[in-house]
């Protein structure tokens, strides 16, 4: 009885046929297919939002500025930098992005990413 068990265990483990790697490959494709462009659009989402959590840091460092030194005009990143208001010189994360701009208007300080114009 052992002996005919141990004969069909060895006779039908065969392995995986071509046709069933073949699907499996296709398979994994299709998901690859759909996952990479989401990873990709969730990165760049991340340096979006990366790159406003910069800038409303720096809006209120150029407001602390504004406010401690009773300065009228726009302060730079640099200003905000050497006297202490910023550790060091923040880069934007968005691809294609320079840096920030501070504008004063009206007592309103606003911080924006540069960014590259895209003539289409």
């Amino acid at each position: 009885m052992l002996k005919w068990i141990n004969k069909k265990i060895k006779k039908d483990n065969k392995g995986f046929t071509l046709v069933e790697l073949i699907v499996v490959l296709a398979i994994l494709g299709i998901i690859a297919a759909i996952t990479v462009p989401k990873y990709l659009d969730i990165q760049e989402n991340a340096r979006i939002k990366a790159d406003d959590a910069t800038a409303k840091t720096i809006e209120k460092a150029a407001e602390l500025y504004i406010a401690e030194k009773n300065a009228d005009s726009t302060p730079t990143i640099d200003n905000l930098v050497t006297d202490g208001y910023l550790e060091n010189s923040p880069m934007p994360q968005q691809k294609g992005a320079t840096g920030f701009t501070i504008t004063l208007n009206d007592g309103i300080v606003n911080v924006e990413v540069n960014k590259p114009t895209t003539n289409k």
